[in-house]
């Protein structure tokens, strides 16, 4: 008769680790409740070990999916190639944070005609996802309110109204922005034109007040559209010192422009933008721009997830900044 090799269990990693099984359990299931060096010490043994958790053990005997979701729009990729890459990388960076604690991402989308909400109804209805990640809020958003009528956990990348839980992570626009200001400023730049984004959208307000509070001597402009952007900067008379886009796709395409007229970009008329897109850096001429740090967005998103999960007591929302990234263009 055969003997098959006995599992490797928790006990036994706790035992190597010399912690508890309870505090192997949370470095599995929530990190967060537990110190760096300690979930370091239960790392090491659980790869020494070999050990591989139950998954499906795991989710059968707590009620859960171990899944989170992160409903999306199709027409965001058709209609903009540049946020189709942001949504990739936040999606890499999500599925790399949430795989640690053994959790999956599940990506849907609603159907035609089909509400977000009414999609976050089947989600929680089937028991599919144990929590939802909300994209893009709004003041007053009805997403949120629906969610925290249900008590269904969820986490926001953008910022939750005062009075719901504050279960969110977000860009720090104006701290970032602000950063791209005094760069400029201290470049002996005086001058500053500012392409920004014609919507409602949060980010959008606070990216110019974080500018335009750094640099006072500013004009500001809304465009809806690329086309728009390159007709003005190309009739422009007399560019200013600085073209400051809120995010890279109207700053390249003001960039183009200026060189069409043959004005140098980065020698004559400074140009930047924001999110740092691939493309940023493949550009004839560099674009200076703030970098969005995906990654870290998403591993502060599925954390958040987690307390919201385990029902931990509510905390202040976490904003992180997106770093300057100094290129050719300024």
């Amino acid at each position: 008769m055969v003997t098959r090799p006995r599992r490797t269990t928790v006990a036994d990693v706790a035992r190597l680790a010399g912690v508890s099984a309870m505090t192997v359990s949370n470095v599995l299931n929530a990190p967060h409740r537990v110190s760096e060096p300690t979930v370091r010490t239960v790392q090491a043994a659980i790869d020494e070990l070999g050990y591989i958790p139950n998954h499906a053990a795991r989710a059968l005997s707590s009620g859960r999916s171990q899944v989170i979701g992160l409903p999306l729009y199709d027409e965001f990729s058709e209609e903009n190639p540049g946020l189709s890459g942001f949504l990739h990388g936040l999606l890499d960076g999500l599925v790399r944070a949430a795989a640690i604690s053994g959790y999956g991402v599940h990506v849907t989308t609603p159907t035609v005609g089909a509400t977000e909400i009414a999609l976050y109804e089947k989600l929680i209805a089937a028991r599919q996802v144990d929590a939802i990640v909300v994209l893009e809020t709004m003041p007053n958003d009805a997403r949120i309110e629906f969610l925290s009528q249900r008590r269904f956990p969820f986490v926001a990348f953008g910022r939750t109204g005062p009075q719901h839980r504050q279960c969110w992570v977000d860009v720090d626009n104006e701290t970032s922005m602000a950063g791209i200001a005094q760069h400029l400023r201290e470049s002996g730049r005086e001058s500053a034109l500012y392409l920004r984004t014609d919507s409602s959208l949060p980010w959008v307000h606070q990216r110019e007040d974080g500018f335009v509070r750094e640099f006072p001597s500013t004009v500001v402009r809304s465009f809806g559209t690329l086309e728009e952007v390159d007709e003005y900067v190309s009739s422009e008379s007399a560019p200013p010192d600085v073209l400051v886009a809120d995010n890279d796709a109207f700053a390249v395409v003001a960039m183009r422009a200026l060189q069409r007229r043959g004005i140098h970009v980065g020698e004559d008329v400074a140009v930047t933008g924001f999110n740092d897109f691939p493309f940023a850096s493949m550009l004839d001429t560099p674009l200076t721009t703030a970098r969005i740090p995906l990654r870290d967005i998403a591993a502060c998103l599925f954390d958040r997830a987690l307390l919201e999960i385990n029902g931990d007591p509510d905390q202040p929302g976490r904003l992180v900044t997106a770093p300057l990234v100094v290129r050719s263009s300024a």
